[in-house]
């Protein structure tokens, strides 16, 4: 019913950055405390520090590293104690409200009953096969349940998937081709590999990096703190890509279909893109993996 003057998110995934942002457009005083290095653990790093000092810009204070001992209610107020990891100082945070936004439980209680006995992994999701079938043969289960990403697209997608299989069709899910979002302002989006994935699993890797100080559409709307980059093998196939811009969920699709379809950036770059769009990005950066970009000095 009101908005909070101070606000605590414990949680920098997606969701706590998302609502952590959220409030503080709104007026509140909001603190986030991760327990990891940095905030949307598993993304992109270099992309990761690029939103996290906007978001810090806006406002927003993100405290990574911090693990949380103790909470405490008293006279309507929250506090949060526990220790600085960087330093193994002790810390306190106080205030009106704590969002709570440090991951999710699968809810699977009556699924292994004397009725149905579905088999479940170590952190309690569904087990399922490349088909979406579980233990039982002909039951099929998707979304949350199942684990991996827990997002609505993919539930959605694995609707489909296990429907089809279960009509006795053979589909199966590409995950690497799966798109994110985390919609703060602006929104970050990624399919794929990130760098240090790529680099992880010995994958010579060509990285195209664009910055929107350079896009016309950019410019004109005064969205232009951004950033897209593409990662491609050393066959030129697209194998990640990452995008830090105003709408970025409307425009990483094409990297996304691009992955499913084993395209490599040449077919990217040499796509014709309307202009002026933010999506020009995509093409640019394309183009920089090769050194051949339009709008940026190739070094």
């Amino acid at each position: 019913d009101s908005i909070p003057t101070k606000m605590l998110v414990v949680g920098a995934g997606a969701v706590g950055i998302e609502m952590g942002s959220i409030y503080q457009r709104l007026g509140s005083d909001v603190s986030v405390l991760e327990i990891m290095p940095t905030m949307l653990p598993g993304s992109d790093r270099e992309m990761v520090v690029r939103l996290e000092r906007i978001l810090k810009q806006q406002g927003l204070k993100i405290h990574n590293q911090m693990r949380i001992e103790e909470s405490n209610i008293k006279e309507g107020r929250v506090s949060l104690k526990g220790t600085d990891l960087k330093t193994q100082s002790a810390f306190e945070f106080e205030a009106e409200k704590v969002l709570l936004a440090a991951g999710r439980k699968p809810n699977t209680e009556g699924l292994t009953g004397k009725d149905l006995k579905l088999l479940l992994d170590k952190q309690g999701f569904v087990k399922v096969n490349n088909l979406l079938e579980t233990s039982i043969p002909g039951i099929y289960a998707i979304g949350d349940m199942i684990g991996g990403y827990l997002l609505a697209h993919k539930a959605s997608h694995e609707g489909i998937i296990a429907a089809e299989n279960a009509s006795g069709l053979k589909a199966e899910m590409n995950y690497k081709a799966l798109p994110l979002a985390v919609y703060t302002e602006p929104e970050f989006s990624s399919v794929g590999l990130t760098e240090e994935e790529a680099k992880e699993r010995g994958i010579k890797i060509q990285v195209g990096l664009f910055s929107l100080q350079a896009n016309g559409r950019a410019l004109t709307t005064g969205s232009q703190e951004g950033m897209v980059k593409i990662i491609a093998d050393e066959k030129d196939e697209i194998i990640g890509a990452h995008i830090l811009a105003a709408n970025a969920s409307e425009f990483i699709s094409e990297i996304s279909l691009a992955m499913k379809r084993g395209l490599k950036i040449q077919d990217v770059s040499s796509s014709i893109h309307i202009h002026p769009t933010l999506s020009e990005g995509v093409m640019e950066a394309a183009l920089k993996a090769k050194n051949q970009a339009i709008h940026i000095l190739n070094i």
